[in-house]
């Protein structure tokens, strides 16, 4: 597995650097807090969603912090019109940090995608036509089981990979709510460090259950192999 080197400032840099991102680091609110200028629920998703998105490829603070913390609330406060909306301008900003290579901005881009699919059952289908963009990186990652990523801390992304035990494999990739408490940290310590294989059969199993009655066929004609969730094949 190959880390890709970020060339250039992602938007979300240059446009947080020229104070142009609503948002900042609340420090002693915690290692993952950020505060708001605006309430997130007030903001154009489609302005802020793929610009928050883009900034997942950052691996430095405060840049990792704010875009990572600020991409979950703003896709957890948007309403399901807005997401709707705002989808087609988030599949290439999607695209572009799952083809990074990076255990940590893959792991949390997949992230990113369960929550769009908790959003609603529309969102979760309409994110069928775009898994042609999306898919195909994670066909090269779903058997990815001797690399792990423990998203405890958000300040620096190369603090998150590491390639522990293979004792550890044996964890419970079935257990959604142990990647990421919904109103706690972003990823939790200890039980919820996870290899990348598993965080990818667990979008997949998530794009297959809230995509509605094409999300399976248009999963298996990218992963072939992918086994669903739903029903004995």
């Amino acid at each position: 597995m190959t880390t890709a080197t970020m060339a250039t400032a992602t938007r979300f840099r240059q446009r947080y650097d020229a104070g142009e991102v609503p948002a900042r680091v609340a420090h002693g609110g915690g290692a993952n807090a950020i505060a708001w200028r605006v309430d997130p629920a007030a903001l154009d998703a489609r302005v802020y969603l793929p610009l928050f998105i883009d900034g997942v490829r950052e691996t430095t603070h405060p840049y990792r912090v704010l875009a990572v913390r600020g991409g979950i609330e703003l896709t957890r406060a948007c309403g399901e019109r807005a997401l709707l909306e705002t989808l087609p301008r988030c599949a290439l900003p999607l695209r572009d940090a799952l083809n990074t290579g990076d255990p940590a901005v893959i792991a949390v881009t997949l992230e990113l995608l369960v929550e769009f699919t908790r959003a609603s059952p529309a969102v979760g289908e309409a994110l069928v036509p775009y898994y042609r963009q999306l898919l195909p990186r994670l066909n090269a990652l779903k058997d990815v089981d001797d690399v792990y990523v423990s998203l405890a801390r958000l300040a620096d992304a190369r603090s998150w990979r590491e390639r522990p035990p293979r004792a550890n494999a044996g964890e419970d990739e079935n257990d959604e709510s142990a990647i990421l408490p919904r109103e706690t940290e972003l990823i939790g310590r200890g039980r919820s460090k996870r290899n990348i294989g598993s965080l990818v059969r667990r979008a997949l199993r998530a794009l297959e259950r809230r995509g509605g009655a094409d999300a399976l066929a248009n999963i298996k004609y990218h992963i072939p192999t992918y086994r669903s969730c739903a029903r004995v094949e």
